[in-house]
């Protein structure tokens, strides 16, 4: 289980915002998130859990805040 504070996914989200289709939905995802999750695994879960009955371009934005989120969780735990 990775240690998170709240700004990984808000970091990992604003560094993917360009490539989001659904930016509007995906800013109240990631708030809604953030709120409720403890760890970068409780985040990924989440949002896992929100893919099963999204819309394809909605699930492609989440998969890729995911790959971010998982790409900053080994970069911080590599320090």
């Amino acid at each position: 289980m990775f240690p998170m504070t709240s700004s990984l996914v808000r970091t990992a989200f604003e560094t993917v915002a360009p490539h989001i289709s659904n930016l509007e939905e995906m800013k109240r995802l990631v708030n809604e998130i953030e709120k409720i999750s403890e760890s970068l695994d409780s985040v990924i879960h989440e949002l896992e859990t929100r893919m099963d009955n999204a819309e394809v371009t909605f699930r492609t934005d989440i998969r890729i805040l995911i790959n971010e989120c998982r790409h900053l969780g080994k970069r911080t735990t590599h320090r």
